[in-house]
């Protein structure tokens, strides 16, 4: 009966509220542009395709595989897995003997097609092909953009199953992996349309991530990601965008004397941290 109840659950579990970014949707496309903008990427001279495919790589491939890896609760069908018993109906292999390896074989694959048809496939189906179609349209716009983009996707790819198993498939990736995901890789692709050497492009991204990620935290965090961001722009002798960021920062920090939930900071604080990326491209 334990069991059943755990099926019900799981199979019957809402989506829609999860599968949100709080308001984050914008950053990515913000992050690439401002890459672009920031290494002075051009657009002409053959380079407007290039640039076009980079858009469809964030907006059609990186966004969609990220969304459906993240924010997917895969702990809770796989919880049910670990004490599954049912089984199902499965043609049995040629010539098997009772008590071989191979009738522990047909045992579990007979287990994992109940598993599948009863748990996995209501929760899991949807996340995985959505996923697979966001790494199909990954790789072929990938490929026109460039190696860098295609490097950049493995690494979008390694990156988002990081932050799966960080979260132990709790379907709620934390705010630095998130930045990272979000605005960092998309940063450094906008960079590389330019061709430039990527040094200081993975400096700026590093930056951005931990701008981003620690600003979004409700939390005394929250002070330091702008503090490293303008300490890095006084570095590079940028000290009116340095001012201009912090006064941007204020907004969220007035907002923690609320102490909001975290969900409701992060959508908060989206439309300055798009402001911040706007003002460190212009910038650099």
């Amino acid at each position: 009966m334990q069991t059943n109840a755990t099926i019900d659950d799981v199979a019957t579990y809402n989506t829609s509220e999860k599968f949100t970014l709080n308001g984050w949707g914008i950053l990515p496309i913000a992050a690439l542009i401002g890459g672009a903008w920031a290494y002075g990427a051009p657009l002409k001279n053959g380079a407007f395709t290039p640039a076009c495919a980079a858009l469809l790589l964030v907006v059609g491939g990186w966004l969609p595989f990220w969304r459906a890896l993240t924010l997917t609760p895969w702990a809770e069908p796989l919880t049910v897995w670990r004490t599954w018993k049912r089984e199902a109906d499965l043609p049995a292999l040629p010539y098997l003997q009772p008590g071989t390896p191979g009738a522990a074989l047909q045992r579990a694959l007979r287990q994992a097609r109940a598993w599948w048809y009863a748990v996995g496939q209501p929760t899991l189906a949807t996340p995985l092909r959505a996923a697979a179609l966001a790494f199909l349209i990954s790789l072929l716009a990938a490929l026109i953009v460039g190696r860098d983009a295609l490097l950049l996707t493995l690494f979008m790819v390694a990156w988002t199953e990081m932050a799966v198993l960080w979260s132990e498939g709790r379907g709620n990736a934390g705010v630095l992996w998130s930045a990272g995901g979000l605005v960092g890789l998309p940063w450094l692709l906008g960079a590389s349309l330019s061709g430039a050497p990527m040094t200081q492009p993975a400096l700026s991204a590093l930056v951005l991530v931990a701008l981003t990620g620690l600003y979004a935290h409700p939390s005394l965090l929250a002070a330091i990601g702008p503090a490293l961001a303008a300490g890095y722009l006084i570095w590079q002798k940028h000290f009116l965008a340095a001012g201009g960021l912090l006064l941007l920062a204020l907004p969220g920090w007035m907002a923690l004397l609320y102490q909001p939930r975290a969900h409701t900071y992060r959508r908060t604080v989206a439309p300055w941290l798009l402001g911040m990326i706007a003002l460190l491209a212009w910038a650099l």
